[in-house]
């Protein structure tokens, strides 16, 4: 899904030209990808046999706006690792728009700070939700 999220952002990116409504084409697409790649997702798994809901259309509807909510940040982190392609720098020799290479640890500091963003959004809406925090496992067991 990455493949055909990267291709429509970029289509979305170089067509039009820049503006607010651009960047206001970009969010929508962005939002509208992460829900259909969440609830197609949601509705694949669920015909097979080791998963079962509750509540199928709550799942459908619901879970997959939760689920969406890594795509939110993930499409564009994606996006942006390839935004070099259609700057005319060669693979060889990656280099970010301002001239720098893209190192190793840029990258996995900005996949860090993704995963962050995500947690983050993911807290969020259990927190506008009310929904309680519990952690179970030995390791915060009390004695």
């Amino acid at each position: 899904h990455v493949c055909v999220s990267n291709g429509i952002l970029r289509y979305v990116d170089r067509s039009y030209a820049k503006g607010w409504r651009k960047q206001l084409l970009f969010w929508f697409t962005v939002l509208f990808l992460s829900y259909f790649t969440a609830f197609m997702e949601t509705l694949t798994i669920s015909s097979f046999p080791y998963y079962s809901f509750e509540d199928r259309t709550t799942a459908y509807v619901w879970g997959s706006a939760f689920y969406g909510i890594y795509f939110i940040v993930s499409f564009p982190g994606f996006y942006y690792f390839d935004s070099h392609i259609d700057e005319g720098i060669s693979s060889k020799n990656e280099h970010r728009p301002g001239g720098r290479p893209v190192t190793l640890l840029d990258t996995f500091t900005t996949a860090c700070g993704h995963g962050l963003m995500i947690l983050t959004l993911l807290d969020f809406v259990r927190l506008h939700l009310g929904i309680p925090l519990v952690i179970g496992g030995v390791a915060f067991a009390t004695t």
